[in-house]
């Protein structure tokens, strides 16, 4: 599957934003919990086109394009 077919895929649009959801909630509580100072990071995370933001959101297209490709594996059992 292309990164443009991940784009418009259901399966894979459907688990980007649970992927997204996870991870700021997974965030949040690391720095609330005092595990996590996040100083740095907020500096090179603001949005699509900075430093980490963007790599993390590269990971987790694709890491739901191997979701979507999994589920309908299992889907085809």
């Amino acid at each position: 599957m292309s990164t443009s077919q991940s784009s418009t895929d259901p399966i894979a649009i459907c688990l980007l934003g649970i992927l997204t959801d996870g991870f700021n909630r997974s965030l949040r509580a690391l720095v609330e919990a005092g595990a996590l100072d996040d100083t740095i990071l907020r500096k090179h995370y603001q949005g699509a086109g900075s430093r980490y933001y963007d790599l993390v959101t590269e990971q987790m297209e694709i890491t739901a394009k191997h979701g979507a490709e999994a589920i309908r594996n299992l889907s085809a059992v």
